[in-house]
């Protein structure tokens, strides 16, 4: 119940991908069991410490190696992870922190035991900084919603692949239909029925994977606002200010679009400034955690 409080516009997307993955296998009971099993060794893997490597390996994560980077990054590290231990018990006891070889600011959570940050962020702040970003990527963590993005990342794989495999379909029957293509009446009919079916197909995908991501968009967004309050709970939130602050000042902004407004995964710098500046009036603090 908790994961889903804090999650529940992801899991009731995924229960979308898996609603209609059970409609393509038939929507009878051995369908549901196919499905159920498709979803589960899915989930089962991503959540492995194999998927969990299989990310780090995506994204170009790499242990802490050299003495310099042990030295400066491991302490803070701990003394942040000690005081979200403190907050919520229930965190993971191995969670592990990566540096990504990138000179972009970034800093990011994965699955539930690695947290990222490129060379660009241990380069840009200062330590005190570098303390609010990690207890900033440590509420991630704590709340789920690294869990919750996997699962939609599976939902939308297994879907990905359903209709990978029925466009391919309608090209075979593109190329069946060219190939006799106006010999008889029937086959007029035929190649005007596919047409149809194929752009109601694709319109029909187009606007279920747009209103996704406005969806998903929207959920990434609160996530924000939520792992902020995290930092704030434990005693980072002048930190995360001092991040932020510097970030909205390198940030390179322009005009956004309607579209890019809508699909933005983060909120406004700004936004977020307001909110940890007047925590009393914006960030709820009743939100339990994993």
């Amino acid at each position: 119940m908790r994961f889903i409080k804090s999650n529940y516009i992801y899991v009731i997307w995924f229960i979308l991908y898996f609603s209609i993955v059970w409609c393509l296998f038939g929507a009878n009971t051995d369908a549901f069991i196919l499905t159920s099993l498709i979803y589960a060794i899915s989930i089962t893997l991503a959540l492995s410490p194999v998927g969990e490597e299989i990310l780090r390996i995506f994204e170009g994560a790499r242990p802490l190696r050299t003495n310099e980077e042990i030295e400066y990054l491991q302490p803070l590290f701990e003394e942040v992870y000690q005081h979200a231990l403190d907050e919520n018990p229930k965190l993971s006891k191995e969670i592990t922190l990566y540096i990504i070889d990138a000179m972009f600011v970034n800093a990011f959570a994965m699955g539930r035991k690695t947290i990222a940050v490129t060379k660009g962020a241990i380069e840009t702040f200062t330590q005190e900084e570098l303390r609010g970003v990690l207890a900033h990527e440590f509420g991630h963590i704590s709340y789920g919603h690294t869990k919750a993005l996997l699962l939609t990342v599976v939902g939308n794989f297994i879907l990905s692949i359903f209709v990978f495999i029925f466009r391919i379909v309608i090209r075979v029957l593109d190329l069946i239909s060219s190939i006799f293509t106006y010999k008889s009446t029937a086959m007029l009919i035929f190649n005007i029925i596919n047409w149809i079916f194929s752009c109601l197909f694709e319109l029909t995908f187009f606007l279920f994977i747009y209103l996704g991501q406005i969806v998903l968009s929207l959920n990434s967004r609160s996530n924000e606002f939520q792992a902020d309050s995290f930092a704030y709970k434990i005693g980072y939130g002048d930190e995360l200010l001092q991040a932020l602050y510097l970030l909205q000042k390198i940030s390179i902004t322009h005009k956004m679009t309607l579209k890019e407004k809508l699909t933005s995964s983060h909120p406004h710098i700004a936004s977020r400034i307001e909110k940890l500046e007047n925590p009393e009036q914006e960030i709820e603090f009743n939100i339990t955690y994993n």
